[in-house]
């Protein structure tokens, strides 16, 4: 679904009126926020998309999770993309829309995944590298996940770099097993 021209739109308008505001970065990690919690709950994927559940029934559901949690900007598109029975969109919007806020600021947002939490000063030391090496400001957007045991895990668009210590151990126990 990528580049639907519905789901551009979405995107494109939220962006717009972002941009309008001032708050683009906000939005953006909210967005991305988003993302991660559908990934990890599909329960509320489906419970938007169910046909069975009604508009009124839906919106007093997202207002219920998303009010004073979120930008405003944020709840209403959610409102509007429920409203619309275009929820089996919501990832692929949400995807666009992070694609164009980093291209209006000629950037490259992406993700790093770490055991732990990492401090703003190695945060910025990598997004620092990363730029120097992809040749665009690159922003990431942290992740912790304790299952990788140590190093990092990244992604800025289509690549992705694995130097997690999970992989490396993965890597000698398949060299090992040979």
């Amino acid at each position: 679904m990528a580049h639907d021209p519905i789901n551009t739109g979405y995107a494109r308008a939220l962006l717009e009126l972002a941009q309008a505001e001032a708050v683009v970065a906000r939005i953006e990690e909210e967005m991305f926020r988003l993302r991660e919690l559908l990934k990890g709950n599909p329960a509320l994927l489906e419970f938007l998309k169910d046909p069975n559940v009604t508009r009124e029934g839906k919106r007093h559901a997202l207002s219920e999770l998303f009010q004073n949690r979120v930008h405003p900007l944020v709840l209403n598109t959610l409102l509007t993309i429920s409203d619309t029975d275009r929820t089996n969109r919501l990832q692929h919007i949400i995807d666009e829309f992070i694609a164009l806020a980093a291209a209006s600021r000629q950037k490259a947002s992406g993700e790093i995944i770490t055991a732990t939490r990492l401090d703003d000063a190695l945060l910025e030391k990598v997004c620092a590298e990363l730029s120097r090496v992809t040749g665009k400001n690159v922003q990431l957007f942290q992740k912790v996940d304790p299952s990788i045991l140590g190093g990092a895990i990244t992604k800025v668009g289509e690549q992705i770099i694995d130097g997690s210590l999970r992989r490396k151990l993965d890597q000698i126990k398949e060299k090992l097993a040979q």
